[in-house]
């Protein structure tokens, strides 16, 4: 398996990405967007001719692959991706916005190129880590709302088809991972995965992922592994698995072609990184914003509203690319930009609020989630 100079050896030759990704990294990193890509490896997006026509290369939201990177190709490669359910808790009103966008990139990706999409849903990794005293017909019951909204968002997308949806919580499923992380099991042994899922060394020493969270690491490591993606999504030919998530997967990623060399696993890893969500402020990574920094799919309007009062321009741009094939509202002679911003913003939010409603069976309009100050830990992981 064809992989990447390890991160951060040699000379930087990474270029800046595009502007919409320049502005919201350095809020979120206080670092440039080449100081990330080198650290990580990787090289800007933008340009290739390979990516030349997918819309959120060209806007910047989708910025960075591997330096031998190859597109997908329909009759041996999918897509995959696969949104976080950090700290749901099983409760649809913890759904955070991140989800759509980390959501919606491996479908508009999949479309663009005509192949097909599998997306992991990570309920059974949340129930690794989440409050044992939350039952398991609890997380079915969300895991199936959750299903059912992901396929409503994969609906939405122009030329697309319909996803194959892998439930991490179904019985079989998990078996498949738990037998995978088995075979890998000296591999995956020998894989620093303290921080797999952060960008920026930590300012503290970190204690190492206990036994759970190691599980949890493992698991998703292997679904990248194009052997495991064939045998959890039947009917495919998968030669060559393109991952199309955001860039605090990029190590785990690199860790899947790590694991696949060890082992002599057949196939191809790649992966297209898009920008993570950045939170209300723009200061720091929605996935570890305090509540009121968060903007919750079934956020209250009035909250929402407060909230997109609050955000900067940057961040406002983020939203508005971050489902660049859907509609626009028309802007009339002389209207300002801003104000047609507003406009696309509140009617997106207010389309997925109403589709994770229906979804779910939760009231549309509930009461705001946004009232505490609970702040994820590092490590995050789909």
């Amino acid at each position: 398996m064809t992989r990447a100079p390890a991160a951060g050896a040699g000379t930087s030759t990474a270029q800046a990405p595009g502007a919409t990704a320049e502005r919201v990294l350095r809020g979120m990193y206080r670092r440039s967007g080449a100081w990330l890509l080198d650290r990580l490896g990787l090289v800007p997006a933008g340009g290739r001719p390979e990516l030349a026509g997918h819309v959120p290369v060209e806007i910047g939201t989708a910025f960075a692959v591997g330096p031998d990177f190859e597109r997908p190709v329909a009759g041996r490669s999918v897509v995959v991706g696969g949104a976080c359910l950090t700290h749901c808790d099983a409760r649809p009103e913890r759904v955070r916005a991140e989800f759509v966008a980390d959501t919606v990139q491996p479908l508009l990706l999949a479309a663009w190129a005509g192949v097909p999409c599998v997306l992991f849903l990570p309920v059974g990794e949340e129930m690794i880590v989440s409050d044992p005293s939350i039952g398991r017909q609890d997380w079915r019951r969300f895991g199936d709302g959750m299903e059912a909204f992901v396929r409503a968002l994969a609906a939405a997308v122009p030329g697309g088809r319909p996803p194959v949806v892998v439930r991490t919580d179904a019985a079989e499923t998990s078996a498949v991972l738990d037998r995978a992380v088995e075979r890998s099991g000296d591999a995956l042994a020998g894989l620093d995965l303290e921080d797999l899922y952060t960008v920026r060394p930590a300012r503290a020493a970190r204690r190492p992922p206990g036994p759970a969270r190691l599980r949890q690491y493992h698991r998703s490591i292997v679904t990248y592994l194009p052997e495991v993606v064939s045998e959890l999504a039947p009917g495919l030919d998968v030669r060559h698995v393109v991952v199309a998530e955001n860039l605090h997967q990029a190590k785990a990623v690199r860790a899947a072609e790590a694991v696949a060399e060890a082992v002599g696993a057949p196939g191809r890893i790649d992966h297209l990184a898009h920008v993570p969500s950045p939170s209300v402020t723009g200061t720091g990574r929605m996935a570890r914003a305090e509540d009121h920094s968060t903007l919750f799919c079934l956020d209250a309007p009035v909250v929402r509203a407060e909230k997109l009062a609050r955000m900067p321009s940057s961040v406002r741009r983020f939203w508005a690319a971050c489902f660049p094939e859907g509609p626009r509202p028309p802007h009339g002679p002389g209207a300002p930009q801003a104000e047609g911003d507003a406009v696309r913003l509140a009617a997106l939010f207010d389309g997925w609020h109403r589709t994770l409603a229906r979804a779910t069976g939760t009231p549309a309009a509930p009461a705001a989630a946004a009232t505490s100050d609970r702040t994820p830990p590092e490590g995050v992981t789909r």
